[in-house]
């Protein structure tokens, strides 16, 4: 099911580092905003980060406090990420480690959490749900932030400029019931339905006063519409499952 909104009820943001988030900064801070809370205190925590990329993610959450490991299949990648940790003075509380997300190399019970942004999209969803399921410990929470398959606007874009989008798995409603399967409860939220359409203002006519003005604005229409009409959310751009493992 979907829970209500988690952000600040004085409508000012949690403590995110934007430059952190890597690329879509403006798009992907009120899903954070939504899944921070979702973690609570991080101190002593341990967490696995599939798909680390550049360590953004892996590095805001060692700041939070966290105990973290990073796992990508680029080697690069990972190298990226070493030196974004060091930049940020927490190296000393994240690892990487070269790994598929399908075939985790650690014993069950080791998480208290797993995040991953943009990953299940290019594997098989239910093999890595699972596996994250296996490496939780009880009281766990997966934290899955992924891209949906029907944003009208999103699906032209990838038909006409993402080639390989072809071969990913877009999550639909119905994919994220299946990963609820997987798990011992899950609560959902969907994101951007028509605040996409700022990005006139900053990709075709780069106006910036009117993309800060025209997304704040859609945004807030975007939240009134998915509360009136639920149905809007299979055509969202994003979704962030949290999907929790028993005691």
């Amino acid at each position: 099911m979907s829970e209500p909104d988690a952000s600040r009820p004085d409508g000012h943001s949690y403590d995110v580092e934007t430059e952190l988030l890597l690329w879509w900064e403006d798009y992907y801070l009120p899903v954070f905003e939504y899944v921070l809370p979702k973690m609570g205190d991080l101190p002593g925590k341990r967490v696995l980060e599939l798909g680390t990329g550049t360590g953004g993610t892996a590095t805001l959450l060692a700041k939070k406090g966290a105990s973290v490991v990073g796992i990508d299949l680029l080697p690069f990648r990972l190298d990226e990420a070493k030196d974004r940790v060091k930049h940020h003075n927490v190296s000393d509380s994240v690892d990487f480690s070269l790994m598929d997300a399908t075939h985790l190399a650690f014993p069950d019970n080791t998480f208290d959490f797993v995040i991953s942004k943009s990953v299940l999209v290019f594997t098989e969803h239910s093999l890595t749900a699972k596996e994250c399921y296996r490496v939780l410990k009880p009281g766990g929470k997966a934290i899955f932030v992924e891209n949906m398959q029907h944003h009208p606007a999103v699906k032209l874009y990838r038909k006409f400029f993402l080639k390989y989008s072809q071969e990913l798995h877009y999550f639909s409603l119905s994919d994220i019931e299946a990963i609820t399967v997987e798990f011992d409860g899950m609560e959902h939220r969907e994101f951007h339905l028509l605040s996409l359409g700022a990005l006139f203002w900053q990709k075709v006519i780069p106006i910036s006063i009117f993309y800060r003005w025209t997304l704040q604005t859609l945004k807030s229409v975007d939240r009134y519409l998915l509360r009136l009409f639920p149905f809007l959310k299979r055509i969202c751009w994003i979704t962030a499952m949290i999907c929790n493992k028993e005691v």
